[in-house]
């Protein structure tokens, strides 16, 4: 199917915590931890290039360190 959003699931931490420090750098994303199936998951929408450059950016100081660790 086609979709225009990126469904993740955290690894570790609390939904409603990494929700509100994406919203302290002024990106939106969905708190869908409530949705069947979705436990631990943060919902973003793709946008235009600005906004999706602007998320790519707060990934870093949202989860620190860990950005691309394995």
């Amino acid at each position: 199917s086609v979709t225009n959003f990126v469904l993740f699931r955290l690894r570790s931490g609390d939904t409603a915590e990494v929700h509100g420090r994406f919203l302290r750098e002024s990106v939106l994303v969905r708190d869908v931890s409530s949705w069947p199936g979705c436990a631990g998951c943060l919902r973003v929408s793709i946008g235009t290039p600005a906004e999706n450059d602007r998320f790519i950016a707060a990934l870093a100081s949202v989860f620190g360190a860990t950005v691309g660790a394995s």
